[in-house]
C-alpha cells in the first residue's frame, strides 16, 4: 500500500496497527508528521499522542499507552521507536502478542524500525496479520532525481537536469540535507522560475566538502581511540550550527559506507567495482577503505547500532550536546 494512499484516509479507515520500517529517515519522519498533523487534533495532542522508546520498561508503558483512552476525541495515536524488537525476541514479548491479538479499537499503535526487521519473528507476522507493514526505502536513481523535481516544483520552480545531478553529486541521497538546500536556493532565486547549474553551483553551501572531511576526520579519530581529538571535532560541527540528528546523519553515512566499502573488498572487489556497485565516485571509497583498516564488520555494525540508539534518544528529547557527547564513548567501546 503506497504511504499516501494511508494519508489520504479518514481516521475510521486506518487500521489498529502499523510497522514502519527502511532505512531513509526522512522519508519516515515525514510520513509520521503527516501522520500526527492529520490525526491526532492539535489542540488535545498533548493528551492524544504517546511517543515511546524501547527500554527495559516497554511492555509496562506500551500497555499502559494502548489501553488509556482518548480524550475528546475517537482515536489516540501511540508511537514506538524499536531497538531490539523486531530484530530478536526480547523480554515479555508473549504480553505485546497478547495485547495485538485483543487490541482496543481506541488506539492506532505505530511501531518504527531504522532497521530491517527478522521475518521470521512471530511479533513480526503477528503485525502484519492484524495491521500494515510500510516499507520506506531510500530514494535512488530516477525516483531520486523525480523527488528533486517534484520538490522545486511544489515552490513553483522548475530545474535543469545537469542542476539535479549536481545536487545528488554534493549530498546523494541524504533528503534532509537535499530538503534543506533546496529551501536556501528557493529563498535566493527570486523572479527566476527556472533553475540552472549555474544558480546551484552560487547557492548551495560551500562547506559541504568541509563538513564531508571534518566527518571522515572525526570517524577516524574514533578508529585510532583518539577521543580528545574526536570530542574536538564534533565540537567544531556543532558550533558551525549543524543540527544534532544531521551530524548523526552524517556520521552514519561515513560508517554505513565504509562498512559495505569493507565488505565488499572482502569479495574481491576492486575499487572502481565498489564504487560502481554503491553508485559512488571512486575517490570516497578508497578514503573509506583506506580507514576501514581501523575498524572490523562487527565493530561498524555496532557502532551504527550506537548511533541509533543517540537518534532514538534525541527523538525522545534527551540532551543533544551531552547526547553527542556520550556517543564519542559509545562509539570507543563500540570499536
Amino acid at each position: 500500500m503506497q504511504h499516501t494512499e494511508i494519508l489520504n484516509k479518514n481516521l475510521d479507515q486506518l487500521d489498529s496497527v502499523y510497522l514502519i520500517y527502511g532505512e531513509d529517515r526522512y522519508l519516515i519522519e515525514e510520513f509520521i508528521e503527516g501522520f500526527t498533523d492529520k490525526f491526532a487534533s492539535k489542540e488535545l495532542k498533548d493528551f492524544n499522542l504517546n511517543i515511546i522508546e524501547e527500554d527495559e520498561q516497554l511492555v509496562n508503558s506500551l500497555i499502559n499507552s494502548v489501553k488509556t483512552l482518548p480524550f475528546m476525541t475517537e482515536k489516540r495515536i501511540v508511537i514506538v521507536y524499536t531497538y531490539d524488537l523486531f530484530k530478536k525476541k526480547v523480554k515479555d514479548v508473549e504480553t505485546i502478542y497478547n495485547l495485538l491479538a485483543d487490541f482496543p479499537e481506541s488506539t492506532i499503535l505505530l511501531f518504527v524500525s531504522y532497521q530491517q526487521p527478522k521475518k521470521s519473528l512471530k511479533i513480526f507476522k503477528e503485525v502484519k496479520k492484524v495491521g500494515k507493514v510500510l516499507k520506506f526505502e531510500a530514494l535512488k536513481y530516477k525516483k531520486l532525481d523525480d523527488w528533486i523535481a517534484n520538490k522545486i516544483k511544489s515552490y513553483g520552480y522548475q530545474i535543469e537536469n545537469s542542476a539535479i545531478t549536481l545536487l545528488e553529486e554534493a549530498f546523494n541521497n541524504d533528503l534532509q540535507r537535499l530538503d534543506s538546500e533546496i529551501n536556501k536556493i528557493i529563498t535566493f532565486m527570486g523572479a527566476d522560475k527556472f533553475i540552472t547549474t549555474s544558480h546551484i553551483e552560487g547557492i548551495i553551501s560551500k562547506d559541504w566538502l568541509i563538513e564531508d572531511n571534518i566527518v571522515f576526520d572525526f570517524v577516524d579519530a574514533i578508529g585510532r581511540k583518539n577521543t580528545s581529538l574526536a570530542l574536538k571535532l564534533l565540537s567544531d560541527i556543532m558550533q558551525q550550527g549543524t543540527d544534532a540528528k544531521q551530524i548523526l546523519g552524517m556520521i552514519a553515512r561515513q560508517i554505513r559506507l565504509m562498512l559495505q566499502s569493507k565488505l565488499l573488498s572482502n569479495e574481491r572487489l576492486t575499487v572502481d567495482q565498489i564504487a560502481k556497485r554503491l553508485n559512488q565516485h571512486p575517490y570516497p571509497i578508497k578514503k573509506c577503505l583506506q580507514q576501514s583498516h581501523n575498524f572490523s564488520v562487527d565493530s561498524l555494525e555496532l557502532a551504527l547500532e550506537k548511533l541509533f540508539e543517540t537518534d532514538c534518544r534525541l527523538v525522545t528529547g534527551s540532551d543533544k550536546n551531552l547526547e553527542m557527547e556520550l556517543l564519542v564513548i559509545r562509539l570507543k567501546e563500540a570499536i
